[in-house]
């Protein structure tokens, strides 16, 4: 029986490897979906001849446009650069959060502080939300540029065993640097929409300069506005839905992965798993929640949850099922599923 149960470190490598195969695919996807508008092209005037009158008469051809590729590289690359640098700030700020400085904190400032001596990172900023729900979530893009935050119902609801396994939870995204990750397949998607964005707008101004020229070049714009357009039905209609497949499932391995980087932090799998039952039974949600920022939360915010759990059986949800992890760790502490506390 206890070689069947699963280990921490085992649930902690399958995590890691799928991790880097959706990593890959998301990378991927952005590069196609990168050339794909790099390949609209423009008219360029080719062959041109001259009658006796003197007048100028060119054949209009379709070409490769460099600038265009160039334009995209620049948008795509400040986009990434400038989002991954103030995601941790924008987190903070949406769920209006507060550094937990007062007295009535020091309970959680030592369990962070144990909690990342544990881990063998630097100890994180505290916050706290003043929401009764009861949740919490890490940011920053590194373990030097992280902060740990919770709700004041979480705080209010928990004893010190099922806090330290949430604020272990927290530490392992810290520590497996899972914020940068998820962040990088959060900002994969927004490109990829840009990028759609990009491609719709390029077939809009060849539309609007299409009257310029002889026929011949306007019936080339035309082609290439057409061109455009199916470029952005492709890349919003294929590539985005893809790429947020990719990043929810992303997102749910680096939530086992914590899971499980919790239990080798604590070596004690029951105060988290004791924790993840009180949370499914919790039917609040942060007042303050976004969408931009609903996979950060150790438990989905339950209306974001709800209208993903309507979609596509469930493969934009960013956490596994709460059930399932609660599974998991009872099979960790060597508990069957119907074996009493």
């Amino acid at each position: 029986m206890s070689s069947s149960r699963p280990t921490f470190f085992g649930l902690q490598d399958k995590a890691r490897r799928k991790s880097i195969w959706l990593i890959g695919a998301s990378f991927v996807l952005l590069w196609f979906a990168a050339n794909v508008v790099a390949f609209v092209g423009f008219i360029g005037n080719t062959n041109c001849t001259y009658d006796s009158y003197g007048y100028e008469t060119c054949d209009s051809s379709f070409v490769m446009n460099y600038q265009i590729l160039a334009i995209t590289a620049v948008i795509v690359v400040v986009y990434l650069w400038i989002a991954y640098m103030v995601s941790g700030r924008a987190a903070l700020s949406l769920a209006g959060a507060k550094l937990a400085d007062g007295p009535e904190y020091q309970r959680l400032r030592n369990v962070v502080e144990e909690m990342a001596t544990a881990a063998g990172v630097p100890v994180p900023k505290t916050y706290v939300v003043d929401d009764p729900s009861h949740n919490a979530f890490a940011t920053g893009r590194n373990p030097e540029h992280a902060a740990v935050t919770v709700t004041r119902g979480l705080l209010e609801t928990m004893n010190r065993a099922e806090l330290t396994g949430v604020v272990a939870h927290e530490i392992g995204h810290i520590k497996n640097r899972d914020i940068s990750v998820t962040t990088l397949a959060v900002l994969t998607v927004g490109a990829i929409a840009v990028l759609a964005d990009l491609s719709m707008r390029i077939a809009f101004v060849v539309m609007a300069t299409g009257r310029r020229g002889n026929s011949k070049e306007a019936g080339a714009r035309a082609g290439v506005a057409l061109i455009a357009f199916l470029i952005s039905f492709v890349l919003y209609i294929f590539a985005l839905p893809a790429a947020l497949i990719l990043r929810a499932a992303l997102s749910r391995q680096r939530e086992t992965l914590a899971d499980a980087s919790a239990v080798q932090y604590t070596r004690d799998p029951s105060g988290l798993r004791s924790a993840l039952e009180k949370l499914e039974a919790d039917t609040t949600s942060p007042a303050q929640v976004s969408t931009a920022t609903a996979h950060l939360w150790i438990d989905h915010p339950k209306p974001a949850r709800a209208v993903q759990r309507g979609m596509l059986s469930g493969l934009l949800d960013t956490h596994p099922p709460i059930a399932q992890r609660i599974a998991i760790l009872r099979q960790m502490e060597g508990l069957g599923p119907t074996t009493p506390v």
